[in-house]
């Protein structure tokens, strides 16, 4: 199924260039309509049944015209502008994929039942990175470990869900959209969620897809257990991942525990001091007793990586050591993300 988008721009050339870009990238996504007359514009709303439509700026847009279920933004030319006359506002100068992307958010905000986006995908595979101890680089591996899944070839999401995390610490894409719209599409329930977490992804060099952190921190706690499954459910159904890196603060209820069983692996990040390992160490006996009580188990799910690691340590029997990294200095978060992204201790979580 075709988004059908009508653009109606003074500019004859600038409508050429556009309208053969999308049909050359998007063809299979978007149907366009162009036009430079109003009148045959406004006529086309109805009889192509237009699911989103696009007009400049200088335009004066008779908005009883356009249908209810039509979405409609401005054309603008700076991409500073959210907001036009109270309408939402698009550039027209930047890539081809980010104005792609605000149309499918425009079109999944008007068509909230919409089914039959992408396939689900039930060998999706998630991967959670979470840890009792504070400041032992379990961000920092969670984003090496989707860079080092993403160089194997596979298509992998990096996820933070940390009520302070910050995604762009570590990646970094072109586009005006964050997290916020997704915990906003989750939340409300009024738009396609599958359509907007499709058309607010981004890519980062390294071909990790991620999400920009939040504007403001607070919005993330706003999500409950219940939306991450949500989430989760979500994101298999779309099909497009073949691997999610989930990086989340420790859960402090049982009801957080039991979103574990949803994943595949579970990774404890410590940096082997004798606090960390004691922490670990009181965390893994409560997930025990939890299991014993529960009809999920997801002690076997959990394995640790120790980082920082400044000299020997021992293996534990409460749970399974993949691995070590030694203490890297002078380094970005992002540059130390694909440093450590070159280990094979992230191989045995494939």
């Amino acid at each position: 199924m075709k988004v059908r988008v009508a653009i109606l721009e003074n500019d004859s050339n600038y409508l050429q260039r556009v309208v053969s870009i999308f049909n050359n990238k998007f063809g299979n996504e978007l149907e366009i309509y162009s036009f430079t007359d109003i009148s045959s514009a406004y006529r086309c709303l109805d009889d192509k049944k237009i699911d989103v439509f696009l007009a400049n700026e200088n335009i004066d847009i008779d908005f009883s015209m356009i249908p209810k279920k039509c979405g409609f933004a401005y054309l603008v030319e700076s991409s500073d502008i959210e907001k036009y006359n109270d309408k939402k506002a698009v550039c027209k100068f930047q890539r081809a994929e980010l104005i792609y992307k605000q149309i499918l958010s425009i079109y999944s905000e008007q068509i909230p039942n919409i089914t039959g986006i992408g396939e689900s995908n039930n060998s999706m595979k998630t991967i959670v990175f979470s840890s009792p101890v504070g400041g032992t680089g379990t961000s920092t591996l969670a984003a090496a470990c989707a860079i080092s899944i993403a160089n194997k070839g596979f298509r992998v999401l990096y996820l933070n869900l940390e009520n302070f995390g910050d995604s762009d610490s570590f990646f970094s894409c072109d586009g005006q959209f964050d997290f916020g719209d997704v915990i906003y599409a989750i939340k409300s329930n009024k738009s396609n969620r599958k359509i907007k977490l499709q058309s607010t992804v981004k890519q980062d060099s390294t071909g990790v897809y991620f999400y920009s952190s939040v504007r403001v921190a607070l919005d993330m706690l706003e999500l409950k257990v219940d939306d991450y499954l949500t989430l989760q459910t979500e994101l298999k159904m779309l099909g497009e991942y073949d691997y999610v890196v989930i990086d989340m603060d420790f859960p402090r209820n049982r009801k957080g525990f039991a979103f574990f069983e949803n994943c595949n692996s579970i990774v404890i990040a410590s940096d082997g001091s004798q606090v960390s390992e004691i922490k670990t160490a009181r965390a893994m006996d409560a997930i025990q007793i939890l299991d014993s009580y529960s009809e999920y188990i997801i002690q076997p799910k959990f394995s640790m990586i120790r980082n920082k690691v400044l000299g020997n340590t021992e293996n534990r029997d409460e749970i399974r050591v993949i691995g070590e990294i030694p203490m890297y200095e002078s380094c970005s978060p992002s540059q130390m993300a694909r440093q450590l992204s070159l280990s094979s201790v992230f191989d045995q979580l494939l």
